[in-house]
């Protein structure tokens, strides 16, 4: 099988993609690639009663098999956009149809659309950013380094895994995922817990404003 194409940008230079395969990178990550960050997605979504969607990983997968992580996440492959990347990772890993919206259009999207929210995901972009996990108190091991677009969306559709590096969903209340993260963190990915450390108030914002508790 072919190695995927994924795209790379470094911090000096954040509008002029990199391209590289995804091998390459991860085997030579903090030696030929120490300067460059992978584009990635990461999506958060939210059901009408406010409990946040987690994707069990594969247990084939090279990293953190059958651990509970982001709803729908990858990596930008090269000549895509970070909108496409989000798009076809959600039909390829859940089977759902996404809608992406501007920060302004969102709360007038979610007004009228949300009788179709169990046939598709009406999303938002939250923050853009590149994270540097060895800088981080949780994650400070890892030698691994992200550019990440963050999108956060309502959902009330199925939850049937398509993908078979997906080993099924959960949903979770945010106070009861405080506390499992409390208990028992290896059930989860170290990267699920810094967002949820990082980004706790704006997922409650969120709940507050487009789901009914």
């Amino acid at each position: 099988m072919e190695d995927e194409l994924i795209t790379l940008y470094t911090r000096e230079e954040p509008m002029e993609p990199v391209l590289c395969a995804r091998k390459e990178y991860y085997d030579n990550d903090f030696t030929k690639y120490g300067e460059h960050y992978p584009a990635l997605i990461d999506v958060f979504l939210f059901n009408k009663s406010g409990e946040m969607l987690l994707q069990r990983r594969g247990f084939n997968k090279r990293a953190n098999p059958g651990k509970l992580h982001t709803s729908i996440g990858g990596h930008v492959s090269w000549g895509e956009k970070p909108e496409f990347c989000l798009v076809h990772e959600c039909m390829e890993e859940l089977g759902a149809p996404t809608f992406l919206f501007s920060n302004d259009a969102y709360d007038s999207a979610v007004k009228k659309l949300e009788p179709y929210t169990h046939k598709a995901a009406l999303v938002k972009e939250v923050k853009e950013f590149f994270r540097n996990y060895s800088q981080s108190e949780i994650e400070n091991q890892r030698k691994i380094k992200d550019r990440i677009w963050l999108y956060f969306g309502r959902y009330d559709g199925p939850t049937e895994a398509l993908d078979e590096e997906v080993a099924g969903y959960e949903w979770f209340n945010l106070d009861t995922l405080g506390r499992e993260i409390g208990n028992k963190p290896d059930q989860f990915t170290s990267g699920l817990v810094l967002y949820f450390n990082d980004f706790k108030d704006e997922m409650k914002s969120f709940v507050n404003k487009y789901c009914k508790n």
